[in-house]
């Protein structure tokens, strides 16, 4: 088990990059991550402005949501795991709409 909150910062965090807040601006989504090994809840809110807040809770209805294990988005936020293999090996499952599944690529 991994102490998922610094790796879950980290995404957050990359919303305060010029760049990334551009082009997620217009994109407003809830992200729910769902961790089976830690019995914990993460939603991640970006804003029409491209700006993210994260925040342990559980929302009813997210428009996407990723479930997986600490340690699976843990390797695969530090390039250990390809996060295409863990997808096709299901250690981490997303649903959502195809073209908001494609985006979030930039997030990794």
């Amino acid at each position: 088990m991994t102490d998922i909150l610094p790796y879950l910062e980290r995404i957050r965090a990359r919303f305060d990059e010029p760049e990334m807040r551009a082009s997620f601006r217009g994109f407003a989504r809830t992200i729910q991550f769902i961790f089976t090994d830690l019995s914990r809840n993460f939603t991640l809110n970006i804003a029409e402005d491209g700006a993210a807040t994260l925040a342990e809770q559980t929302v009813p209805q997210p428009d996407i949501k990723v479930t997986t294990t600490s340690d699976t988005l843990a390797a695969i936020l530090d390039r250990n795991l390809n996060p295409v293999h863990a997808y096709v090996t299901r250690k981490i499952k997303a649903t959502g709409k195809m073209d908001d599944l494609l985006k979030l690529q930039k997030l990794l």
